[in-house]
């Protein structure tokens, strides 16, 4: 079985086509969970209209690690897969991760090729990787055929769930963004593998905004990540965003603010 854990909030443009293609899969033996922070939309309408959902109603937005650990501890399965609310399965998305998955006890989670549009002329993920200056970015390149990866992009990644249950969900204090990051690296370090494979494909619309606390909480995320793990790189990164500052100034003059103090007290 596999176990979707799907978190929502304010979701209304996207989940009704979302859940649709989850129900069209073409792998059968699923669980959907819902983890719904609290909509203040038409959301929890949509959601109540479809039969066999799980959904776990929060009083408060818990934030993107916490509702996915919520799922987990409830979830059944063999396998979980985090699914973002914005993103469209096609039908033998899950087929395709889970046949790869039992391939190799090595790998423990795998992502497909994420697009964003229909006519998939744009890429959105095909993976992460950190580039020189520590920032997480999504891999834009297809590859050729199943391609190890630093981390799987949690919008729609498949895990082996006993692999979980060793190493632990996501860390929740980084609440959401690099949560996937950082459980990809601890992936790596136990000795197994994060893959994307070609084979499988979905859309992500990026329907979330980057508004000013989100683009503060990537920031403070990018640099505990680097001192979790690559704490030779900080100074590096440090340089980095100091000369990526006349972009965000350019951008958002509030938060290039806070980005500037932020920066001065590393």
């Amino acid at each position: 079985m596999v176990s979707v854990i799907l978190v929502t909030y304010n979701s209304e443009k996207f989940i009704k086509e979302c859940l649709d293609a989850l129900i069209k899969q073409n792998y059968n033996n699923i669980e959907i969970i819902v983890i719904d922070n609290n909509s203040q939309d038409n959301t929890k309408n949509i959601l109540n209209s479809y039969k066999k959902l799980n959904i776990i109603k929060n009083k408060s937005n818990m934030g993107f690690a916490e509702s996915n650990n919520a799922g987990y501890r409830i979830s059944k399965g063999e396998y979980i897969l985090t699914l973002n609310h914005d993103v469209v399965l096609e039908q033998n998305y899950i087929k395709n991760i889970v046949n790869f998955l039992k391939e190799k006890d090595s790998i423990a989670s795998a992502q497909g090729i994420l697009y964003r549009n229909k006519s998939k002329t744009k890429i959105d993920s095909c993976g992460i990787y950190l580039n020189i200056g520590g920032s997480a970015n999504d891999i834009k390149r297809i590859p050729k055929e199943n391609k190890e990866i630093l981390a799987c992009c949690a919008a729609a990644t498949v895990y082996k769930k006993h692999i979980i249950d060793e190493i632990g969900f996501f860390d929740t204090s980084f609440i959401s963004y690099y949560e996937d990051v950082d459980l990809g690296i601890r992936i790596s370090i136990a000795g197994y593998k994060n893959y994307c494979i070609p084979s499988a494909n979905a859309i992500h619309y990026r329907g979330s905004t980057q508004n000013i606390n989100n683009l503060t909480l990537s920031l403070k995320n990018k640099y505990k990540i680097l001192r979790k793990y690559k704490k030779d790189k900080v100074i590096i990164a440090k340089i980095y965003d100091i000369l990526k500052f006349p972009i965000y100034r350019y951008l958002n003059k509030e938060f290039s603010k806070k980005y500037l103090n932020y920066l001065k007290n590393l």
